[in-house]
């Protein structure tokens, strides 16, 4: 009697030790997967925009830039009538309104 006993509970420990330590170790690999196609769909977004020529472009055209809104497509051809043609896209830093996170978020977007 003792013994049956004795095997019920290792076989429940053993189950419980089983349950316990495999799910935590799923749940990195759950993780890892769910963050997966966020990344793959951030890279196809990415590809599929337009790259606009921020020497020639209408505000309208700098409009359709992500983060890029009507105000600041103004300033943007504003700027560029003033000055004279940017001679690289970090010059877009130059203009009111573009500070250090917005120009990351429009780099990829433009080129001169």
């Amino acid at each position: 009697m003792q013994y049956r006993n004795r095997i019920k509970r290792a076989l429940g420990v053993f189950l419980v030790a089983t349950f316990l330590f495999g799910g935590l170790s799923m749940l990195p690999l759950e993780r890892a997967q769910a963050a997966q196609p966020k990344a793959t769909l951030q890279l196809q977004d990415q590809s599929s925009m337009p790259v606009i020529n921020i020497n020639k472009a209408t505000a309208e055209e700098l409009d359709a830039i992500r983060g890029v809104g009507p105000v600041l497509a103004d300033r943007i051809v504003k700027f560029r009538e003033q000055n004279g043609a940017f001679k690289s896209v970090e010059d877009l830093s130059k203009v009111r309104g573009i500070n250090g996170s917005k120009f990351q978020k429009i780099k990829g977007q433009v080129t001169v």
